[in-house]
């Protein structure tokens, strides 16, 4: 009886975090501007949706660089706010438009706090970790004042590796699918997928199960991801969904051909930031080639690390209650797609949310603190990132050029590819059967027995060294990016030539290579760029 009730403390507890963590996004997201560009796409896309149908949605030169997935719910946004005449840049109107994602949010906030409570029992470590996950302020900011959709497109993926930690097949595959259907960038994690189910063959082979089966198995799993794509792209594309995908979501993957898009990464920490993919980066090595290279060997050491912990299981008996598998699709899918975030080319800064949430889970299901370090790390350069891209947005520093911007840039670059390193090296530990530094040092009750036994002991305590250290870096963090953020106003010039014919005038200064034009969301209108001398350019 004392258990019970303690386990109805536990969830009315859980609850509590839950409807606070998606009040305080939906506040955030009446109280701020989202950001511009995306706020602009989704307002537009939602009202064409809406107004002129499915089928006419991606017509000929108009601007819409997401698959269908997502798009009926910001049409039902737009349908809202048509019936009751609600401005979509209004504060309602943004609320509507974070409502899903602060929904799915919820949803891995009790994702991870379901994973730790098997893994630490109802500890206070547990409700640590799941409160983080709540007010992670990467999250809150992604989600809240960003306005954008990550939380609804990493649910299901994060659904999909943890039923791969139990064997359960072709609903993660579904799950990936709907990932997919959502936002391209689900194909990052497509490796991590492949990977699992191979090992499933792999399992199949040494239990004595039906390897035709599990082979069958790797060809229906890939059949069913492709479905959700195919079945959301019908009414859109019709008969032609399957090409008019493959070019939507070939278009999306090269339209931004930068060693770096404003992602704070490994890259940027080398200057990188808008750099074209053929400048000379380092050596005889275009950032390009370099990229290319980075995935070749992200991907190869995903490969080694997956047989690594799988042999690690086949000698000690995964199955033999002798502690958790050591092959964790949820500790691959961190280390891989936070690899990507920071040593591939054309990244955003917004690709680190999903590598942020597999390392809090996979923090859930090992119980290891170096797993939460590295998780911390990369949240908090995560949101720096977010914080700079957003503040600067509209200002005459919009691209980061400043020598200040440029500094700052690098110096949260290479603090993220510090994180990761962590991130790495924790994860070829656990692959290869090394121990656990456990999150917490005593044991509570409601933890399963078999994960207490395998626990090692306590981690020995911060000595004054490594503690002036963390205090010392955490202070020059703050002076350095509290001096640069400034204030939450930007100044914008925007140009409006609604229902008519709007000439703009530019002189370059000095020898101009180049010109960048954002014209923004348009619907019947064009954009024509002339030389001094008439010449369209």
């Amino acid at each position: 009886m004392p258990s019970r009730t303690i386990q109805k403390q536990n969830n009315r507890a859980l609850w509590v975090i839950l409807i606070a963590a998606v009040a305080v996004r939906l506040v955030l997201a009446a109280a701020t501007a989202g950001y511009p560009y995306d706020m602009s796409c989704f307002i537009a896309w939602g009202d064409k949706l809406f107004t002129e149908g499915p089928a006419n949605f991606y017509s000929e030169g108009y601007f819409a660089d997401y698959p269908p997935g997502y798009l009926p719910v910001l049409a039902a946004v737009a349908g809202l706010r048509k019936l009751f005449g609600v401005a979509g840049d209004g504060p309602v109107g943004r609320v509507l438009l974070a409502l899903v994602p602060s929904v799915c949010d919820a949803g891995l906030i009790a994702l991870v706090h379901c994973i730790a409570r098997r893994r630490m029992g109802e500890s206070r470590q547990t409700f640590c970790l799941t409160l983080f996950t709540a007010f992670c302020p990467l999250f809150l900011f992604d989600t809240g004042l960003w306005k954008q959709i990550d939380g609804a497109f990493v649910l299901p993926l994060a659904l999909c590796f943890w039923l791969l930690e139990n064997r359960r097949y072709l609903p993660a595959a579904l799950l990936y699918g709907v990932a997919l259907s959502i936002k391209p960038q689900a194909l990052l994690a497509g490796p991590v997928l492949a990977v699992c189910f191979l090992a499933g063959v792999a399992d199949a082979r040494r239990e004595g199960g039906s390897v035709g089966r599990a082979v069958g198995r790797v060809f229906g799993g890939a059949a069913a991801a492709l479905a959700v794509p195919v079945a959301a792209g019908l009414p859109f594309f019709g008969v032609r969904v399957l090409p008019a995908l493959l070019q939507k979501y070939f278009e999306t993957s090269s339209g931004y051909p930068y060693a770096t898009v404003n992602a704070f990464n490994w890259f940027a920490a080398l200057g990188g930031n808008w750099a074209p993919l053929a400048d000379q980066a380092i050596g005889p090595f275009s950032w390009g080639t370099l990229g290319v290279v980075h995935i070749v060997l992200l991907t190869a050491a995903l490969a080694v690390l997956a047989v690594v912990s799988w042999r690690a299981d086949a000698r000690t008996g995964d199955r033999a209650h002798t502690g958790p598998r050591r092959f964790s699709p949820l500790l691959l899918a961190a280390f891989y797609t936070a690899g990507i975030f920071v040593l591939a080319h054309c990244m955003h800064e917004r690709y680190l949310v999903l590598g942020v949430v597999l390392a809090l889970l996979a923090a859930a299901r090992w119980g290891d603190i170096r797993l939460y370090g590295a998780a911390f790390g990369l949240s908090l350069t995560g949101f720096l990132n977010l914080a700079a891209v957003y503040t600067q947005a509209g200002t005459d520093d919009e691209w980061l050029s400043a020598a200040a911007s440029q500094t700052f840039v690098r110096a949260v670059g290479l603090a993220c590819t510090v994180a990761f390193v962590l991130l790495a090296l924790t994860t070829v530990t656990l692959c290869r059967g090394g121990r656990v530094s456990p999150l917490r040092r005593a044991e509570t009750g409601g933890a399963q027995p078999d994960l207490l036994a395998a626990r090692p002991a306590p981690q020995p305590r911060w000595t004054r060294r490594e503690l002036g250290a963390l205090v010392g870096l955490t202070a020059f963090t703050a002076v350095l990016s509290f001096s640069y953020l400034g204030s939450m106003t930007a100044p914008q010039n925007p140009l409006d030539a609604t229902n008519t014919t709007l000439t703009e005038t530019v002189i370059p200064a000095g020898n101009t290579a180049e010109i960048w034009l954002y014209p923004g969301i348009s619907t019947g209108g064009r954009v024509t760029i002339t030389s001094a001398d008439g010449s369209v350019l």
